[in-house]
């Protein structure tokens, strides 16, 4: 609790001309702590570092390979974060033990419900949410470093492939019968994968060449994330709307040609959803026109 409560004083201090001399050493320290936190305290650790990337590009090119590094790893941990997400489907909190109530054990007072919650935390490096806020530093630090990105592109598009392709076995369908901690890290995995496929967007308009070999591998694996987007997840539905129209803007278009009759199901594009449908025509349309 007192890491949680420092960084977030981190967080909200000016991010003026006195943290110039210090930045580099600030930004070090909270590469390094996102690898052993907790994942809400990572979430403030990135969200800290893009800030203060944002402003100190140029007294920050030490922390680039460092920090790419990190994604890898992160990108590399998806399988394991499945697996503790489709754990959820059989949690052992549901059991009930076999306590004598009057028992001293019983009767004494229990854990401090903060420290209870900390200690169900996952790991930095095993979470949908510290993914989910990733790839908008590593496009921050390819812009300003771009003697990392091709071999950097090149080692991660495999894994950013693979993580994409993760739960597309319905998982629409799951998160509307699954109980509330499934149902929210579903959540949690559609939405890392919509800002990884805008990352994948990224990609496309400045690497396209490193993406065409598997250009048709990812025709469908968009066509099964807007199938196992969540009806109710319209703003996740709006980003993979937006990510799907500048992939299809490159040379990757024709990969979505086959499937052309697919996407121009609107049950596909928009979903089930009533604000979807309401929202979401116009850049289902645009898309369609690009396509």
């Amino acid at each position: 609790r007192l890491r949680s409560t420092l960084l977030e004083i981190i967080q909200r201090i000016p991010h003026s001309e006195v943290f110039k001399p210090i930045v580099q050493e600030v930004v070090t320290t909270l590469v390094s702590l996102v690898k052993i936190e907790n994942e809400d305290n990572a979430v403030v650790c990135l969200k800290i570092i893009y800030e203060l990337h944002r402003m100190y590009r140029q007294l920050l090119e030490s922390i680039a390979q460092p920090f790419l590094e990190l994604a890898s790893e992160i990108y590399r941990n998806a399988d394991q974060m499945l697996k503790a997400m489709d754990s959820m489907d059989t949690p052992a909190s549901l059991s009930t033990p076999n306590v004598n109530l009057m028992s001293p054990s019983a009767m004494s007072p229990g854990p401090d419900t903060g420290d209870a919650a900390s200690k169900n935390l996952s790991p930095a490096t095993a979470s949908f949410k510290v993914l989910t806020e990733v790839p908008i530093i590593v496009v921050s630090i390819i812009q300003a470093n771009r003697r990392h990105a091709e071999q950097f592109v090149t080692g991660i598009l495999p894994l950013i492939l693979h993580m994409l392709e993760l739960n597309q076995r319905g998982a629409g369908a799951q998160s509307e019968g699954a109980g509330h901690s499934l149902r929210a890290a579903n959540v949690d995995l559609i939405t890392a994968q919509s800002k990884t496929l805008s990352f994948l967007a990224f990609f496309a308009r400045g690497f396209t060449a490193l993406l065409l070999p598997f250009q048709d591998r990812i025709a469908k694996l968009t066509l099964g994330l807007l199938c196992a987007c969540p009806a109710e997840s319209t703003a996740t539905r709006k980003e993979m709307l937006i990510a799907t129209r500048h992939i299809v803007a490159t040379e990757i278009r024709k990969a979505f040609v086959p499937l052309a009759d697919r996407f121009l199901d609107m049950q596909v594009l928009v979903g089930s959803g009533l604000a979807s449908q309401c929202i979401l025509k116009p850049f289902a349309f645009s898309l369609l026109a690009d396509l």
